[in-house]
Order: structure tokens, then sequence, then C-alpha cells
């Protein structure tokens, strides 16, 4: 069978049985449903001895006033009542009321909160800087002491210190002892000091940090209690280090050497001068004149980078020189309310209200001008004060009665002798 399948004639005779069967399936589903039957308008009554007549789906056609009671009838049992409510019409245009239904009343705007005390959030007001109420004023003396050492050859090295005593003003603590202290060394060494200026970062046991403006100064305290005459001179005092004690003796004796080497190389004389002969002896002191002058600038170099520097130790008392207000209350969690820059607090305070100003609230900006313009009218006013009782002044003389002239002075003019006016000017 499957040998008369292959065969090219039966392949086609089924692929035409196969299309024939879809093309009979496709026109079944294409034609249309049969149509019901529709059911007369109106049923009638059977009548005895018929059979009952189908019951109707078509609504009924009549008339129903309204206020009334209509009655649907769906076959023979089912009824269906529905009350038809009056719709009540529209009143005349005589007795409509003068405002439009679609005019809305406008939202009223809710009342204002009370305004708090102890919170000033009006900007509108001028700004007045209040006055910090735990302080230490500029100039005092903070004593610390260094944790690390601190060379002069390295100026990046952190300077660290611990503050060594409570510092007190009005009877108050400002700064307790054992706070950190962190600053950065100066562009560099003067003689055995090392400079510290700028600004110093303080930072309390719980994590909050002050930033300041300071100088550092050198603390040098004698054994009898008495001080010497540096304590309190700038720059903190270290030591000299020297890593070769003997560098100078050896630039100066290589120096000595080039001349030495120089001069006694021979030469002859030429049109353009003096000139050393081509001699063995002129090469070595060549030579050796070339190697000593650069052994001469190396070691100079040498010298004046790590040859010679300041060592500060480690427990080295100084004193920090406040040159702002100190205020322990600005101190917060990562310097946030300073942005680690030593900002006063009424400079914060003068910067928010300025933003506040600048935010474009048209309210605060219309407050401002209409202070502005009340301040220069008061000004107008007071002028004009001025001005009317300087008049006066001057009207005076003219309103009084005219005193007794002397018969010899009577022929030439008479001198009008007016009063000096008061201080006030106009």
């Amino acid at each position: 069978m499957l040998k008369h399948l292959q065969k090219p004639a039966v392949q086609m005779i089924l692929l035409l049985v196969v299309v024939g069967i879809g093309a009979a399936a496709y026109m079944v589903s294409k034609k249309p449903p049969a149509s019901v039957a529709p059911t007369s308008p109106k049923a009638k009554d059977a009548k005895p001895g018929e059979p009952a007549p189908e019951p109707s789906l078509i609504a009924e056609n009549k008339t129903v006033n309204l206020g009334e009671k209509r009655t649907a009838k769906l076959g023979d049992d089912t009824r269906v009542e529905r009350f038809i409510a009056p719709v009540k019409k529209p009143a005349p245009p005589s007795i409509l009321p003068a405002t439009s239904s679609r005019t809305t009343k406008k939202a009223e705007k809710p009342p204002p909160f009370p305004t708090l005390v102890h919170v000033n959030t009006n900007p509108k007001e001028p700004f007045v800087p209040s006055v910090p109420r735990l302080f230490a004023p500029r100039g005092i003396l903070i004593k610390a002491a260094l944790v690390i050492t601190v060379d002069s050859s390295s100026l990046e090295t952190p300077v660290l210190g611990l503050v060594i005593e409570d510092v007190y003003w009005n009877h108050q603590l400002v700064l307790p002892a054992g706070t950190q202290v962190h600053a950065k060394a100066g562009s560099g060494r003067v003689r055995d000091r090392i400079e510290i200026k700028g600004s110093f970062n303080f930072i309390w046991d719980d994590g909050r940090e002050y930033s300041i403006s300071g100088v550092a100064l050198d603390h040098e305290k004698l054994t009898d209690g008495t001080f010497a005459v540096t304590d309190g001179s700038a720059g903190i005092r270290g030591r000299i280090i020297k890593n070769d004690e003997y560098a100078e003796v050896k630039i100066l004796i290589a120096e000595a050497l080039q001349g030495i080497m120089n001069n006694n190389q021979q030469q002859f004389q030429t049109i353009y001068g003096m000139a050393p002969m081509n001699t063995t002896r002129n090469a070595a002191l060549g030579g050796g004149s070339q190697a000593a002058s650069a052994y001469s600038g190396m070691l100079t170099k040498k010298l004046d980078q790590d040859l010679d520097f300041v060592r500060v130790a480690a427990g080295t008392t100084f004193y920090i020189y406040t040159l702002d207000v100190f205020e322990p209350e600005m101190a917060s969690i990562a310097g946030l309310k300073q942005g680690n820059k030593p900002v006063a607090s009424w400079q914060l305070a003068q910067t928010a209200h300025a933003q506040a100003l600048a935010d474009g609230d048209s309210t605060v900006q219309q407050d401002t001008l209409r202070a502005a313009e009340a301040e220069k009218a008061r000004e107008q006013e007071a002028t004009a004060e001025q001005l009317e009782n300087v008049r006066q002044l001057i009207a005076k003389p003219a309103s009084a009665p005219a005193a007794a002239v002397p018969a010899s002075t009577t022929s030439g003019p008479v001198p009008v002798i007016h009063p000096t006016p008061s201080s006030t000017t106009p």
C-alpha cells in the first residue's frame, strides 16, 4: 500500500480530496443561521378548543401619561408594573435666580496658624544678629600638646593635638580638656620653628566638630613656674636636625679643590686669550675640577632639602590663639552646620535670611519694598517739618510791631536784622 501512495497520481488525488473537504467545511461555516419567525404584533386570546398562542416578546405600543402606572405582560401570567415619575418642568425665565448655577463660591482661605514664639521663620523683618548664649571672645589661649611628631621636611604630615586644660569664660566651660585638635602646617619653617596657622578643627568625645581660625604659638614654661622670654612667640619650637654634620665642610673643600685644579692647568696665549694646553696633566686637572663642582652642587641641593630640617617631637606643648569668637554650640556631627569652614553663627543666620529673600517669594519682596517706602516717607515728613519750623522762625519779626526809630536815622533805609536760625537745618 505504501508503494501505491508513493505514486504521483495517487498523491494528487489525495490532495484534491483534502482541498475539497476543507472548502466544504468553510462554506458550511459561512452559511447564515436560520431566522426566527417573528411573533404577531398583538397576541389574541385563544378560543375554546384551540391551542394557546405562543408568548410574544415584542414590546407593545402603548401611551401612558405621567404619574400613571404602566403594566407590561410577558407570557401568560408574568406582569411587570413600572411607575412613570413626572418630570419637573424648568421655571420660566422671569422667575429664574439672578445668579447662574455655574457660578461657584470662592474657597475660603484656611485660618493662619499661630506664630510660634521660640521659632523665628519670618524673613520679612530686617536681619538682626542674635548674641550667642555660650561663647568665648577672640584672643583666648588654648593650651594643647602634640600627639604625633611634625617635621618641616614633609609639611603634609597632619598636626594632631589634644587640649590639656579646660577653657572657661564667665564661669562656663567652653572647651573641655581631652578634645582633639586637627590642623595643617603652614608654608614651612622659620629658624627652629614650624608655622601652623589657619583653620583648627576641634573634635569632641561624642564626634561633634567645630572649626575656628587661629595661630599656633610657642609655650615654654621654666622649672621654677615662670615662663621664658620666647613664651607666646609665633610658631612651635622644635629642634634642628642635620643628617650630615660635615656637609658644609665638604662643600667648602670641594669648591677649594675646584679652584686649585683650574689654576694649576698649563695655558698658552692665543688671540682670544689664555687657553689650556692639550696635555695629560691638564686633562686630569680639568676632570677633577668638574667632579669637585658636581659634588659641591649635589651637597648644596641636599642641604636645602633634607640635610637640615626642624623636628617638633610629640608631647610638645603650644598655645592656640583664636582669631574668631569661639562658639561651642555651633559644633555638629561631621561639621554640617559650618560646612567644615570657620563660620560664625550670625553669618549662617544672615545667609539663611538672604536666601529666603532671594527664593522669589513675592509677599516677602513686597513687604520689603513697602517697608523701604515707609521709611522714605518718614524721612520726607521729618524734613518737611524741619523746613516749616525754620519758616515760622523767620516770619516772626515781620509780624511784630515796629520799634521806634531815632530821627537821625529816618532819612536812610532802616536795616532789618533777622534772628539767627536755630540749630535745626532744613
